[in-house]
Order: structure tokens, then C-alpha cells, then sequence
């Protein structure tokens, strides 16, 4: 008899998903894009769009040093409250690319906005540059900062009394019972934040990106993957194979998209982004992500990009280190690709 591990590891090598890009594509890059999208976008349940939602709510706005930091709620398709840090820079006069910095599991958004609350978001800044929002800003972008559904301001009311730091597992479980999936959701909440950028006059609305590092890094893959709208994307310590990484190690149940395994590996799913540009951070010390595995998915992944004819519109940049931001190679990245 099989032990349970060796029972799960059984299971797990029976899962070929059916549209992997190299026997389901058949040479067919677009039409296969289409069938992956509609299947996906099944899978992860994403709420339909809900046009005229209204203006934002202005909650607070504070004038720092070259840029100007707003607190604003924007409206899910649910109708739920999305909290969001807009960062805009100073003298602008024609219109900007803007970033969606999406944060990683954590407090949420204040800490890709920089907003010092804590000694543990001055320590994720310090230990792993993720302030990426205000890198944006420094670099003359308009940055969008949101909570994440399940972390900061948009977790569940009893995780917020008993000061749990996200409601990942609650939402995820309750969900999955309701027939949604927190991806799903996030994805919806991010769709709608592109709504929001869309509507700005200072933003170029042919060039927004999304960029996040872990988990933020999992909602850039799926948004950008399920959002044509996204210019690119900058992915840090997340892309790997499911099977390296979710399927065998530890991680957060809001990673998870029942079915999913059997219909598409990860980089796949990065398929679905091509041939716009994206760029995969990687750290060689990640112990969740581990670099085996974003080495197999960058190599299947280039073939889509080749077969789109977009090969310098993907690469990958790894860092010397371990689980964290890499910002060395994310800047001039989006520079050469704007």
C-alpha cells in the first residue's frame, strides 16, 4: 500500500493538463490563446465587468517629496470597497505610463506605496525593495497601490478583530464552497483598478503594466494573463511550475484554482500574455520557488514567445538571493519596452 505522500505524488503525475501549449496548440498560437482564456476564465470564476461604477472616493491625500500620495476606494464589480494608494508625480503634463504595484503576502498595499506603519513593513522595504510604487514614481509613472482582496483593509471583519494578517484562508475555503475563487476575485479587483487608470487623463492607456513580487507576483501573471488591457508585466519570485512550487511546497491557499492542474501548467498561463512583454524575477535562493522549477517553465515558456515571434519581449532576470524584489532589472526592462 502507498503512503499518503506517495498516494498525492501518484495522483499529481496523472495530472497532464490538456492544454499545455506544446500537444494542444498545434501551431495554432492564437486559437489556442482562446481556448486557454475561456477555460480559465471558467476555472477562476472572475466576476463579469459592472460598467458605471462611479468616481472613487477620495479618502485622504498627503503632497511628499516630488509626488503626491491619495488614499482612494474604488468599487469592485461585487460592489466591494477596494482601498487603493494612488502615487502620482509632480509637474506632469502629458499623459504617463502607470503601474499597478500589487503587494505580497503581508500588510498589503502599504507596503509597495511606502507607507511606513510598522518596523514590519520598514523591514520588507529594507530586506526586499518592495516599495516598488514609489520606484514607479521616482520614475515619473503614475503607480497604483491596492489591497489585494484578503489582506489590509479588505480583509474579513473577524480576521481584522483578532488581527490576523490576511483572511487568505477564510475567503479561499468559503469561496471554493460558493462556487468563486479568490484569484478569480483578485482578478476582478484588479480589472477593475484598470478601469480607474483608464479613466485618468494623465495616464497613457496604452501603457499600463502590472508588476508584484510573490503573491503580488501570482495576481500580475493571472490579470495580466486574463487582462489584454495590461501593456506588460514584471513578475518577481513567483513564476515556476505549479508542479515545483504550489503543488509540492507549503503555500497560501489563496493560490489555488480547483481543476486548474488539469488544464494548464503555469506557463501556460504566462502563454496567455504573449506577445506583450513580461519579465520573470527570479531569486536562485527562493525556497518556495525554487529556480529548477522557474527554469523548466521560463524554457517551455519561450517557445510560446518564439512561436508569436515576440522572443525579446520575454526574458529573465535572476537575482542572487533569496524570496524578495529585484529591482535591478525591472526598471530598464519597462524602459526598453515602452
Amino acid at each position: 500500500m502507498l503512503s499518503t505522500q506517495e498516494a498525492y505524488e501518484s495522483l499529481l503525475s496523472l495530472a497532464v493538463p490538456r492544454l499545455n501549449y506544446e500537444t494542444a496548440a498545434k501551431g495554432k498560437l492564437a486559437q489556442w490563446q482562446k481556448r486557454l482564456y475561456r477555460e480559465a476564465a471558467l476555472l477562476l470564476r472572475v466576476p463579469a465587468p459592472t460598467p458605471g461604477t462611479g468616481d472613487p472616493e477620495v479618502l485622504e491625500t498627503e503632497h511628499l517629496d516630488g509626488y503626491t500620495r491619495t488614499r482612494l476606494s474604488i468599487r469592485a464589480p461585487d460592489g466591494a470597497a477596494i482601498p487603493v494608494y494612488l502615487l502620482v508625480p509632480d509637474g506632469l503634463d502629458t499623459p504617463v505610463p502607470a503601474v499597478l504595484a500589487l503587494h505580497g503576502h503581508g500588510p498589503g498595499k502599504v507596503v509597495p506605496a511606502g507607507v511606513l506603519l510598522s518596523q514590519e513593513v520598514e523591514k520588507l522595504i529594507a530586506e526586499g525593495e518592495r516599495d516598488y510604487a514609489v520606484q514607479a514614481v521616482r520614475q515619473r509613472y503614475v503607480a497604483l497601490a491596492p489591497d489585494l482582496r484578503g489582506f489590509g483593509e479588505m480583509r474579513l471583519k473577524q480576521d481584522v478583530k483578532e488581527n490576523r494578517g490576511n483572511s487568505c484562508t477564510s475567503l479561499a475555503c468559503r469561496l471554493a464552497q460558493l462556487g468563486q475563487t479568490l484569484l478569480g476575485l483578485r482578478v476582478a479587483d484588479l480589472g477593475a483598478c484598470v478601469d480607474y487608470l483608464l479613466s485618468r487623463p494623465d495616464v497613457d492607456k496604452q501603457r499600463i503594466w502590472c508588476m508584484g513580487q510573490s503573491g503580488g507576483g501570482t495576481a500580475t501573471l493571472f490579470t495580466a494573463a486574463m487582462d489584454e488591457r495590461i501593456a506588460g508585466a514584471i513578475i518577481s519570485c513567483y513564476f515556476c511550475t505549479f508542479a515545483a512550487s504550489i503543488m509540492s511546497i507549503y503555500h497560501c491557499p489563496c493560490n489555488y484554482v480547483p481543476g486548474l492542474q488539469l488544464v494548464a501548467e503555469m506557463y501556460d498561463l504566462a502563454g496567455l500574455i504573449a506577445p506583450r512583454p513580461l519579465l520573470v524575477i527570479a531569486g536562485r535562493e527562493d525556497g518556495i520557488f525554487p529556480i529548477d522549477g522557474v527554469y523548466e517553465a521560463y524554457y517551455r515558456l519561450e517557445r510560446v514567445y518564439r512561436d508569436a515571434g515576440a522572443e525579446r519581449n520575454l526574458e529573465l532576470y535572476v537575482g542572487e538571493g533569496g524570496h524578495r524584489f529585484y529591482s535591478e532589472r525591472a526598471w530598464p526592462f519597462l524602459r526598453e519596452h515602452l
